[in-house]
C-alpha cells in the first residue's frame, strides 16, 4: 500500500480553515546565523563573513521541511564610522509548501558601556508557493475527493518585508532582541487563496567562559523564539464564515526555547549539546581551519514525532576574512573568487 504521509500543512489544509503554521525556518546552529534572524548582527564581528546552512528535519517522515539559509555580512568605515552591512536568502520546503525571501540588512553601531550597540533594519522580497497539482487524496468513502479548500494548481504570492533588530556586545556577553516579517506581509497566491506571514519576536543572549585550562572555554548561548502563526485560507469571506470564522479572529502563539552549551578547544574545535523544550536534543562538532569553520548537529526527537523520524540533520560552513580598518593597511585574501 503507498504511503502518503503529509505533514501538518496538508493535513489541516484538508479539514479546517485556517491553515495555522511556523513559518521562519528553524535552526539548532542559531548562533552561528544570528544575522538570519537580527539584522543588527550585520558586522558584528568585525570581519567578512559568509555562511551556508543547510538543514533537513525529521529524517524518515515524507514532505518534511527542508531549509537552505545563506547569510553575508560586513562592517565599512564611512566617516569616521564603523556602520554593518549585510545580505540574506533562505529557502524552506515544508510538504507542497515553498518558502523563499531575498534580504539586505544596514546596522548602525555605536561604542557604549565599554561595548558595542546596533540598531539593524532589513528589507526585501519574500514568496510563497503552494504546489496542489501533487495533492494525492485517497479514494475511499472516508476522503472527499473535491474540497475548496484545497488548491488543485500551482499558486504562488509575493511581497516585499522588512525586520527590526537590536544588538548589544562586550567582550565576555552579548544579547539582541529582534522581530522578523515586521510588515506581515499578506501573499495574494491566486484569485481564491492568500497566506498571511505573522511576525516572529527573537531574543539571544550567550556568554564566554574562560575556564582554567587556557585552551578550554564554555559558551553558552539561549534563544527563545515567539510565534505568532502563519494562516493560509481561502479570499471567499463567505465560506470562510461556513467554516471557521471564529478561528480567522483567534491569534496563536507558540514560545520556542533553545539552550545550548558548547565547549571550546583552542578556539578551534568544539563540541556541545542543546535542548529545545518539547521538542529536540542535539548533539554538536565542529573545528575550525584558517579561514573556513564548519559544524555538524544531529537532533533527536523527544515529541511525538520520534514514532515517525529518526532525527534531524544540520550542517552549516562559514568562511571568515579578517577586516582591518587602520589607515594604510589593506584587507588582504589570496582571490576574490573565495569571497
Amino acid at each position: 500500500m503507498k504511503k502518503a504521509l503529509f505533514l501538518l500543512p496538508i493535513i489541516v489544509l484538508a479539514g479546517i480553515l485556517p491553515l495555522k503554521a511556523q513559518f521562519d525556518t528553524q535552526l539548532s546552529n542559531y548562533w552561528a546565523a544570528i544575522s538570519y534572524f537580527n539584522p543588527a548582527y550585520a558586522g558584528q564581528t568585525g570581519n567578512l563573513e559568509a555562511t551556508l546552512l543547510s538543514r533537513i528535519q525529521w529524517l524518515g517522515v515524507q514532505n518534511a521541511p527542508r531549509s537552505t539559509v545563506l547569510t553575508a555580512q560586513m562592517p565599512y568605515s564611512l566617516f569616521g564610522k564603523v556602520h554593518g552591512f549585510g545580505a540574506s536568502m533562505y529557502n524552506d520546503r515544508s510538504g507542497l509548501f515553498s518558502v523563499t525571501e531575498y534580504s539586505g540588512q544596514y546596522a548602525w553601531k555605536k561604542k557604549m558601556f565599554k561595548g558595542t550597540f546596533s540598531v539593524g533594519i532589513q528589507g526585501g522580497y519574500i514568496s510563497q508557493s503552494f504546489d496542489g497539482t501533487k495533492v494525492d487524496i485517497p479514494q475511499d468513502d472516508y476522503h472527499q475527493q473535491t474540497d475548496e479548500a484545497i488548491p488543485t494548481t500551482l499558486v504562488s504570492g509575493h511581497s516585499i518585508d522588512g525586520a527590526l533588530g537590536v544588538f548589544f556586545s562586550k567582550e565576555k556577553w552579548f544579547a539582541g532582541l529582534s522581530v522578523t516579517h515586521l510588515l506581515a506581509p499578506t501573499l495574494i497566491l491566486s484569485d481564491d487563496y492568500k497566506s498571511e506571514i505573522p511576525r516572529t519576536y527573537y531574543f539571544t543572549a550567550g556568554y564566554n567562559i574562560q575556564l582554567s585550562n587556557p585552551l578550554l572555554e564554555l559558551r553558552p548561548t539561549v534563544l527563545v523564539k515567539t510565534m505568532e502563526m502563519s494562516s493560509l485560507y481561502l479570499t471567499d469571506d463567505s465560506l470562510l464564515e461556513k467554516v471557521q470564522a471564529n478561528t480567522l479572529k483567534a491569534m496563536l502563539l507558540n514560545t520556542q526555547v533553545d539552550v545550548t552549551l558548547r565547549m571550546i578547544y583552542n578556539k578551534q574545535f568544539w563540541g556541545g549539546l542543546s535542548w529545545r523544550k518539547g521538542d529536540a536534543v542535539m548533539l554538536m562538532l565542529g573545528g575550525k581551519f584558517k579561514m573556513i569553520e564548519a559544524g555538524y548537529t544531529y537532533e533527536y526527537p523527544i515529541s511525538q514525532i520520534v514514532k515517525a523520524s529518526t532525527g534531524s540533520h544540520e550542517v552549516f560552513i562559514r568562511y571568515t576574512m579578517e577586516m582591518n580598518f587602520n589607515k594604510g593597511v589593506k584587507n588582504k585574501h589570496k582571490s576574490v573568487r573565495l569571497l
